[in-house]
C-alpha cells in the first residue's frame, strides 16, 4: 500500500489500475465498476452536489440501500470535501426514526435517498406531527438518481486531519453518537489491518456486510480500495434471503478474504442443514474475518468443520477485535493460525477479578484476540485508570493514531470516553492473557442481536407503545445462556396483577419490538418492581443475573403455557384465496415450524425474527416471482392478507 494523505489519494492511485468492484443483486445478476469509472462516476455527482449548493466542511446523509450508487456517492462527497454520513437504509419505523434523529442531530444537512425512502421518510415526519420537517427535509433532499448537470466539478483540497466521514453506531434509535474520523484515522487503520492481515501481492474480497457498518465500509471496501484489490459487494439483504449465495459466489470469484458476525454462520448453517451443502472449492479463502458481536468459538468450530469438505481452511478464521472509535481494527491474533481460546471460571470476571482458568460446567470460552494492530495500543484499566496487570478483568482503553478524536456535537459521550493522556475508553471490559486481549463482557447494558448493537432504553422506549407499558417500569436485558452464540432479549415489566392478565401486554410488547426493531424477544415477565441505583437509573443488569439464575423458571412456564397457540385452525379464523393460502401457510410452517403462525395472526406478532421474515419473502419469491416486495409484509401482515393480494395481482 502506498503511503496516501488522504482517501481521495486512494482512489486516485486505484483508478491507475486495471481493478474493479462486482455488486452482486442475485445469483445471475451482477453490475461492474472498474475504480477509473468510480472516480468518473464520483466526479460527475460531486458536480450535483455541488450545483444543488453542497460545499466543503458539510455533512451529507447517504440514506442510499443500493451499493452501488453509495459509493458512489460517498466518493463523490470524499472528493468534495463533503462529509458522508452513512445511515443504513429501511422502511422499517426504526429505520426512519433514525434517519431523522441523525438528520436533526446534525442540524437537518443534505441527504441522499430514492423516491420511495424520501416518500416513507416524509410520512413518518408527518405522523409524528412534523409536517414543517417533513418539507424542510423534501427541500434539501437529493435523489440517488439525479439529472446530470453541464457545470464541472471542483475537488476540494484535502488535508489529513479533516474529517473523512461519520460512522453513527449501529443499532441505536436514541440519542444518536456518530463517530468522527480523519482521513488520517482511517489510513492509519488500513495500515495496521494490511500488516496484521498479511495481506498478499493479489487479494479478492466478497463481502454480504452492509456499507453502512464499519467493517463493511472501512474493512470490505476502503482497505480494498487503498490496496487496489478487486472485491464483490453483496447485497444484505439478499445474503438474508439466500446466504449460500455468499459461499457459491466466493468460490466462483475464488476470493481469498470473507467476513460475517455470528449469525451470518448461524443463518448459512441453516440453510446448508434445510437444503444441504452445495458442490464448491472455497480452497482460496485465506482470512474469514469474524466480529462486529461477541464471538461465539463453538459456532466458528461448527462452521469451519461444516465446510471442511469444500476445502476451507480449519485455520481461516481470524477473530478479531474492533469497534467505529478506532476507525475498525483495534487487536489482531496471529494471521493464520486459526481460533484460539482461554476457559475461565464464569463468576469471577468483575472487574478487578483474577481470572482463573477453569474447565466444565463452571467455565465459559473466550476468544483470544490478540495484540493491537499496528500503530495503536490498548490498555486494561482499573476504577482510576491505571494500567492493570495479566490475567485481571478491567475496562478496555486504546490508543493511536487509528482512534477518533470524539463524537460529532456530544460533549456527553466525549467525557465519558475520552480518558487519561490520548486514551479512549471503549465501553468494553476484558483482560490481557499472554498479552493478547480477552473481551468479556460490556461495562454498559448493549445487548448484541443479529451482528449488531441494540441500546436497551431504545428498546423499552419502543415496548412503552404496549398497552399497560409506562416508560421506567420496563427493562429490556441481554443474557447470554451458557454456549449460546447471541444474547436473549429479555423484558421485564411492572405487573400487580393476575397472571392471565399479563399475557396480552407480553405478545403487545413482543410484537412491537419485533415490529420496530426487527428483534425476538425470548421472554416478556412481570415483575413487581424494577431494581434501581440510588441515582434512578435501572438495574438490568441484576434482573438479568436473577433471570440466568432460574428465579423467573416458573412464572415464565405459567406465561409459555397461557400464550401457546393452537395447534389447529381456531373458530372464526376464516381462509381465503384457495390453493394460495395453503401454499403460504405450508411456506410459514417450512421457515418457522415452532410459531404455529395461524391464518389471522400478524406475523410481525408472532416473534418472528428479520431473518425469518426474509426467508418467508424468499419462498413467496420462488412460488410467485416479482409479485411481493420485503416492505408489502408490513401492508399485508396475515397469512390470509397476503393470500388476497397475491390474488388480486394475479387476476389484475
Amino acid at each position: 500500500m502506498t503511503s496516501f494523505n488522504t482517501l481521495a489519494d486512494a482512489l486516485d492511485a486505484a483508478a491507475d489500475t486495471g481493478g474493479e468492484i462486482g455488486f452482486i443483486d442475485g445469483a445471475n445478476d451482477e453490475r461492474r465498476l472498474s475504480f477509473r469509472l468510480l472516480s468518473r462516476a464520483a466526479m460527475r455527482l460531486l458536480a450535483v452536489l455541488q450545483d444543488r449548493g453542497a460545499a466543503p466542511g458539510e455533512p451529507l446523509i447517504l440514506f442510499v440501500g443500493d451499493n452501488l450508487r453509495f459509493v458512489q456517492f460517498f466518493w463523490a462527497a470524499v472528493y468534495g470535501g463533503l462529509t458522508p454520513v452513512p445511515v443504513a437504509a429501511g422502511a422499517t419505523d426504526a429505520h426512519l426514526e433514525k434517519l431523522v434523529r441523525v438528520w436533526q442531530h446534525m442540524g437537518e444537512p443534505r441527504l441522499v435517498a430514492d423516491a420511495r425512502h424520501l416518500e416513507r421518510i416524509r410520512g413518518w415526519l408527518e405522523n409524528d406531527g412534523q409536517a414543517d420537517a417533513a418539507q424542510r427535509l423534501a427541500d434539501r433532499a437529493i435523489s440517488d438518481e439525479p439529472p446530470a448537470v453541464e457545470a464541472t466539478a471542483e475537488r476540494a483540497s484535502l488535508k489529513p486531519g479533516d474529517t473523512a466521514f461519520i460512522q453513527f453506531s449501529s443499532g441505536s434509535t436514541g440519542d444518536p453518537k456518530g463517530v468522527v474520523l480523519s482521513h488520517s484515522n482511517v489510513l492509519a487503520n488500513i495500515r495496521g489491518i494490511a500488516k496484521g492481515s498479511q495481506f498478499a501481492a493479489q487479494e479478492i474480497a466478497v463481502s454480504w456486510m452492509p456499507l453502512t457498518h464499519d467493517m463493511g465500509l472501512i474493512g470490505f471496501h476502503l482497505t480494498l480500495i487503498c490496496h487496489a484489490f478487486n472485491h464483490y459487494l453483496m447485497a444484505t439483504d439478499l445474503f438474508a434471503r439466500r446466504p449460500m449465495l455468499w459461499l457459491e459466489k466466493a468460490a466462483e470469484k475464488q476470493a481469498t478474504l470473507l467476513c460475517s458476525p455470528n449469525f451470518g454462520y448461524r443463518h448459512t448453517l441453516r440453510a446448508i442443514s434445510a437444503r444441504g451443502l452445495p458442490d464448491l472449492d472455497l480452497s482460496a479463502v485465506r482470512r474469514i474475518y469474524n466480529g462486529a458481536e461477541p464471538i461465539s468459538p463453538s459456532l466458528a468450530r461448527e462452521f469451519l468443520s461444516v465446510l471442511a469438505p469444500t476445502g476451507l481452511s480449519a485455520n481461516s478464521m481470524f477473530a478479531v477485535y474492533g469497534l467505529a472509535e478506532a476507525s475498525l481494527a483495534a487487536t489482531f491474533p496471529p494471521a493464520g493460525e486459526g481460533l484460539n481460546t482461554v476457559s475461565v471460571a464464569r463468576g469471577e470476571l468483575g472487574v478487578g477479578d483474577n481470572v482463573r482458568l477453569a474447565e466444565g460446567d463452571d467455565a465459559v470460552e473466550l476468544v483470544n484476540l490478540g495484540k493491537p494492530v499496528s500503530g495503536a495500543d490498548l490498555k486494561i484499566a482499573a476504577a482510576d485508570g491505571q494500567p492493570l496487570a495479566d490475567d485481571v478483568v478491567g475496562r478496555v482503553w486504546i490508543a493511536g493514531d487509528n482512534v477518533t478524536a470524539g463524537y460529532y456535537d456530544s460533549p456527553a459521550a466525549n467525557e465519558a470516553a475520552l480518558v487519561g493522556d490520548g486514551w479512549l475508553d471503549t465501553g468494553d471490559l476484558g483482560f490481557t492473557h499472554g498479552g493478547d486481549l480477552v473481551i468479556t463482557g460490556r461495562a454498559k447494558e448493549i445487548i448484541f442481536v443479529n451482528g449488531q448493537n441494540h441500546y436497551p432504553q431504545d428498546l423499552e422506549q419502543i415496548a412503552t407503545a404496549a398497552e399497560g407499558v409506562e416508560l421506567n417500569k420496563v427493562a429490556v436485558a441481554g443474557v447470554r445462556a451458557p454456549g449460546a452464540d447471541a444474547d436473549e432479549l429479555v423484558v421485564f415489566v411492572v405487573f400487580r396483577g393476575h397472571i392471565e392478565d399479563f399475557a396480552d401486554i407480553a405478545r403487545a410488547v413482543a410484537g412491537a419490538i419485533n415490529q420496530r426493531a426487527g428483534l425476538v424477544t425470548s421472554k416478556v415477565l412481570p415483575v413487581r418492581n424494577i431494581p434501581k441505583t440510588t441515582s434512578g437509573k435501572l438495574q438490568r443488569s441484576q434482573l438479568a443475573r436473577d433471570y440466568a439464575n432460574g428465579e423467573f423458571a416458573q412464572v415464565a412456564a405459567e406465561l409459555d403455557e397461557l400464550m401457546r397457540p393452537a395447534a389447529t385452525l381456531a373458530d372464526g379464523d376464516a381462509q381465503t384465496g384457495g390453493g394460495i393460502v395453503e401454499d403460504l401457510k405450508m411456506i410459514c410452517d417450512e421457515i418457522a415450524p415452532d410459531k404455529k403462525i395461524g391464518y389471522d395472526d400478524d406475523l410481525f406478532e408472532t416473534g418472528l425474527s428479520s431473518l425469518e421474515l426474509a426467508q418467508i419473502h424468499e419462498g413467496i419469491e420462488a412460488r410467485w416471482p416479482d409479485r411481493l416486495e420485503v416492505t408489502d409484509l408490513f401492508d399485508y401482515p396475515t397469512i390470509n392478507d397476503l393470500a388476497a393480494f397475491l390474488e388480486d395481482s394475479e387476476t389484475a
